[in-house]
């Protein structure tokens, strides 16, 4: 152990002292990196590292300190975060376009993982997926949301936009293909403007563009500050999680309105089916009481999972944000079988045409009402966390569901009670008409 110690901090000491000129090449780099990596693993030696690595390539002590600030201060970018110090080493790259663009993408995570807004996940992230391979420039996660997101770095001038554009579409479908796989946001920033047709063709994918970020301390008139650019970030963040929210909230409540209309149903529909002398009229019954039973546990377990998916892992989020929309239609689905169930009952005889509409109506009411009362409950919950945003979803939706079914009740009463009446005069009117006795009423 003293050995492994006392090896350490001689090769962490002569990293300080190594003479640049002895890295030639990337090749070079990357092998002492490696070496010097299988003895330090601390953040101040790996640091001063990742000073030696840029101070080696072509940018040299000169493009460490006013490109980098020497990684001090707003620049102390952590070389821990995974494909920090693989970014790093691109710098020795003999393509200059090449190292443009990594030191882009180094100069961007440093001032993000500094800003206080975002949290650095991770650089150069390899994606194999079905749709083919690519790769994520910087991985980050919002702090205030808990959401993930990607930025894309790209200094594409509108002449290479254009004769680039084909496979600069083919790039952007991937992104948002991935969006819709894992629900992260899909950032393509570009160090000057963006054509027309490149931004169209993003929005229909989802992504968000931003154009003409500069990097330098001065910003040109017509671009925004990197600083501007994450103020922009912040904002499709929080407007995402906010909708997002409402989403969920919104398929709590509906989804408590469904179990709270059709689960007592299924349970006793149930009971009479399982004593083995049902008709067609029972089993019918309860194909439209399980659908809406089905329909009501998916939307909610779907909603509750958009609600509490900002407080778990990057993993978690991309299978919930994936696979909840789909949970959702599936669920909304059912409630369609359901509908379509009950109409056939209704033109079989099975209900009558007063009870039919006269179930679409509380049905529609308690749901409306479970709906609004999700949604209040969740936008005042979301203030707290995330977790409160779906308990106040439920509670709202919960709320609201009884709300309308105590409304809901009284309203059908009193429609009832008139109908009463109104037939009752009637029935007077006529008896009074056919025996000529004027004035009597039916009581």
């Amino acid at each position: 152990m003293v050995l492994l110690l006392a090896n350490g901090t001689t090769m962490a000491k002569g990293v300080a002292e190594l003479d640049p000129g002895t890295l030639r090449n990337y090749q070079d780099i990357k092998t002492w990196h490696e070496r010097y990596l299988s003895a330090e693993q601390g953040r101040q030696g790996r640091t001063e590292a990742l000073r030696t690595i840029v101070r080696s390539g072509s940018l040299g002590e000169r493009g460490l300190q006013r490109i980098f600030g020497d990684f001090k201060g707003r620049m102390a970018l952590d070389p821990r975060i995974p494909g920090v110090e693989k970014t790093a080493r691109l710098l020795a790259s003999s393509n200059r376009s090449q190292v443009k663009g990594h030191t882009r993408e180094l100069l961007y995570a440093a001032n993000l993982h500094t800003d206080g807004r975002n949290t650095l996940v991770q650089m150069s992230r390899k994606l194999d997926r079905a749709w083919g391979m690519t790769d994520a420039d910087i991985v980050l996660r919002n702090r205030a949301t808990g959401l993930y997101g990607r930025i894309e770095v790209k200094d594409y001038s509108l002449r290479s936009q254009i004769s680039n554009q084909d496979k600069l579409k083919v790039q952007m479908s991937k992104m948002g293909r991935e969006w819709q796989r894992t629900g992260q946001l899909q950032f393509w920033m570009n160090r000057h403007g963006i054509t027309p047709e490149l931004q169209r063709h993003a929005r229909r994918a989802g992504i968000v563009t931003l154009s003409s970020v500069a990097t330098g301390s001065r910003v040109p008139p017509g671009t925004q500050s990197f600083d501007q650019a994450l103020a922009r970030i912040d904002n499709q963040f929080a407007r995402t999680a906010q909708v997002r929210a409402l989403s969920g909230s919104a398929m709590v409540g509906f989804g408590a309105a469904m179990l709270w209309e059709a689960l007592p149903g299924t349970v006793s529909v149930i009971r009479e089916v399982a004593t083995g002398d049902a008709s067609t009229a029972d089993w019918m019954r309860l194909g439209s009481s399980s659908s809406y039973t089905f329909g009501g546990a998916g939307l909610m377990s779907s909603g509750a999972a958009m609600l509490l998916a900002p407080q778990l892992s990057e993993v978690a989020q991309s299978k919930i944000y994936g696979l909840a929309p789909r949970l959702g239609w599936l669920s909304v689905a059912s409630v369609g079988v359901g509908v379509g169930i009950d109409w056939l009952r209704y033109r079989r005889g099975a209900i009558s045409s007063d009870q039919f509409w006269k179930s679409a109506v509380r049905s529609s009411a308690v749901s409306a009402t479970a709906l609004a009362g999700a949604w209040v409950g969740g936008i005042a919950g979301s203030y707290a966390s995330p977790t409160g945003a779906a308990l106040g979803a439920a509670l709202g939706g919960a709320a609201g569901a009884a709300a309308a079914e105590v409304a809901g009740g009284a309203v059908l009463v009193e429609i009832e009670r008139r109908k009463r009446e109104e037939f009752n005069r009637v029935f007077g009117d006529t008896v009074s008409r056919s025996y000529g006795y004027v004035g009597v009423r039916a009581e």
